[in-house]
């Protein structure tokens, strides 16, 4: 629950985002059909935040003294799994492809495809761009005669919209929408879903009262959204 004196910060953002699926294949030769498993997983880009502590000393805007600190909220690379799914394919030889789709089944990204349903192991990458909202919370951190000399930032990534992937299997003795084609959708994140940031403990030594700015920043350093300016202090 947010406090009186606490601060949030919330943001849009359009996330690339890389969905990686492993396929492994066994019994393709069966009497039932190859059976497929499924193993999804979601591959997040790079999320940091900026907090700028500023104090003007003078009349003159140069006149300031300033503390930028950068703190990663999102790793490069971070992975979220999901569970495997297993589906048997039709018999008689067939061909797998991936597309994803948003909780509407909109389409997030063209159809690609895998390859043969043949007995071994296949990966996929699609890259996509997921809508999610940025959020975080500075407050002030302990109880002092100065709360902003420490503060704490903490937060979260909402995921806008949910995120499917559907695998595809068909059979390569009709045509590409003829009958037996088997799909699985594989759902990898629900609308709403949240990623929460770790607790960040900040502290600063300027004089005086400061303004205190904060902007996301992706992993190239860019801003995402606009730089917005808050202080602790009056809510304390």
């Amino acid at each position: 629950m947010i406090g009186l004196s606490e601060q949030r910060i919330g943001t849009a953002y359009a996330m690339p985002v890389r969905c990686h699926v492993w396929l492994l294949v066994t019994d393709s030769r069966g009497p039932s059909g190859p059976q497929v498993a499924v193993l999804p997983s979601l591959i997040l880009s790079a999320i940091q935040v900026r907090v700028v502590y500023r104090v003007g000393r003078g009349i003159q805007e140069s006149l300031a003294d300033e503390i930028s600190l950068h703190m990663p909220l999102v790793a490069a690379g971070e992975r979220i799994a999901r569970p495997t799914q297993v589906v048997r394919g039709p018999q008689g030889g067939s061909s797998t492809s991936l597309q994803l789709f948003d909780n509407e089944r909109t389409a997030l990204s063209e159809e690609r495809g895998i390859g043969a349903c043949t007995d071994g192991v296949r990966e996929v990458d699609l890259p996509f761009m997921a809508r999610v909202n940025l959020v975080a919370w500075l407050a002030p951190r302990g109880a002092t005669e100065r709360p902003d000399t420490s503060l704490r930032l903490d937060g979260e990534l909402v995921f806008l919209t949910g995120v499917l992937a559907r695998v595809r299997i068909r059979p390569t003795s009709v045509g590409k929408e003829g009958p037996g084609a088997v799909d699985v959708d594989v759902p990898l994140v629900r609308p709403g879903a949240s990623l929460p940031f770790a607790e960040r403990a900040i502290d600063r030594e300027l004089p005086g009262s400061p303004t205190i700015r904060i902007t996301f920043m992706d992993g190239e350093g860019r801003p995402i959204g606009r730089e917005r300016v808050v202080e602790p202090t009056s809510h304390a």
